[in-house]
């Protein structure tokens, strides 16, 4: 079965499914207009484009996890769009040069990886379809040629994934698959990793199952202080890579939210965490720029940290400075009630919110989409840029 019949079948599946829990009897035809609709139309087409009106008229007005099951079967159109539309070019240049990482270029690869992997569980009957994206500080300085300011320290992909894909506490048919076609890439371009992969970060669900591993090499020279590593993290909770970063960060933003005592904070937490803590939710502005459009002040600290990133952050007094005025600032507090209102449709101060509590297990629509549609733009950005 080929890529195309999965993610349709996956498609009629998941729409069928929102049809049947929360639409109305009388809305049955329309499932089978929609999906007739979206089939007929060319992978290359913006296939939402082709059933908003009718979707949005017939399905707007009824609820669906803080939103409407209108945005519920958008968000399906789009993943199906992504599904379709597998845009392997071939003339990206080096990955990696001098160790500096061309993004666009490491991205492509890995969809060529994750495409090749996805046809051989096939062939050994196991369905799935991945989704697959960088983790984290991606967006840290690049240059206009599309390369890192900075060499690499950390490569983590992440991958989302179907249900259905069989994950097990020491891998599994993925990894089985990915690993050494992924090994043999990073040293085709002069990456060494050797078969020294270990299985980290096991997460089950409520009951019991497990839902999401990584796979991680340290490299040498890797401390607890100076972190390096290659990383393949899979999920099987998240269909999306959006939905796992959106879920890492949301946690994040809320606890640092609910930092009263900073004094404390800066007492309890190891400068290398802190550091991390400021680099992730720099990451989280960069995910949410549809979401949250920063003040002028907010704006011009965040040139600033990422100019310190290339080194003096390092230093605990030029971390903390920079921590004490993002604090000051009020940007922690306006982030939060940014992703509240576009997640829960709530707006500051209009009732108490637990962003954690109200927006998983699963992610309204709602607060995907934009995140959605803003990173792959952004990719596309990252992947035309091209050396002199």
């Amino acid at each position: 079965m080929s890529r195309t019949t999965r993610a349709y079948r996956q498609f009629r599946s998941a729409v069928k499914s929102l049809f049947h829990s929360h639409a109305p009897r009388e809305c049955a035809s329309l499932y089978d207009q929609l999906v007739a609709d979206v089939e007929q139309g060319h992978p290359s087409c913006d296939l939402w484009s082709m059933i908003h009106q009718k979707c949005s008229s017939a399905l707007g007005h009824l609820s669906y996890r803080h939103g409407t099951l209108a945005q519920a079967i958008e968000w399906e159109t789009v993943k199906l769009q992504s599904r379709l539309q597998t845009d392997l070019t071939t003339t990206f240049p080096s990955i990696f040069r001098d160790q500096h990482v061309h993004i666009g270029a490491l991205i492509q690869c890995w969809r060529r990886l994750a495409c090749d992997v996805e046809e051989s569980l096939a062939s050994r009957g196991i369905e799935t379809l991945l989704d697959i994206g960088p983790w984290g500080g991606f967006n840290f300085v690049l240059q206009t040629d599309g390369y890192t300011r900075m060499k690499f320290a950390r490569l983590t992909l992440g991958i989302g994934s179907i249900p259905s894909l069989p994950l097990e506490e020491q891998g599994g048919p993925f990894f089985d698959e990915f690993l050494p076609r992924y090994r043999a890439t990073l040293a085709d371009t002069g990456v060494v990793t050797a078969n020294k992969w270990g299985f980290h970060h096991p997460k089950h669900d409520a009951c019991g199952s497990l839902v999401e591993l990584s796979s991680i090499y340290y490299l040498p020279g890797h401390t607890y202080e100076r972190r390096t590593f290659v990383k393949v993290r899979v999920s099987r909770e998240f269909e999306t890579v959006e939905e796992i970063i959106l879920r890492d960060f949301i946690v994040l933003l809320e606890r640092l939210h609910h930092t009263c005592d900073w004094d404390q904070y800066r007492s309890t937490t190891q400068h290398v965490d802190a550091r991390f803590d400021l680099q992730d939710f720099i990451s989280l502005n960069h995910v949410v720029e549809q979401l949250y459009q920063r003040t002028e002040e907010e704006e011009a600290l965040l040139r600033e940290i990422k100019d310190a990133f290339t080194g003096a952050i390092r230093e605990p007094a030029v971390l903390y400075s920079y921590w004490n005025r993002v604090v000051k600032s009020k940007w922690i507090e306006h982030l939060y009630w940014a992703i509240a209102e576009a997640g829960l449709g709530v707006r500051k101060y209009q009732r108490p919110v637990m962003l954690g509590y109200e927006l998983f297990p699963k992610i309204p629509p709602r607060l995907l989409l934009p995140v959605r549609r803003h990173l792959q733009a952004y990719h596309r950005e990252m992947g035309a840029r091209r050396p002199a």
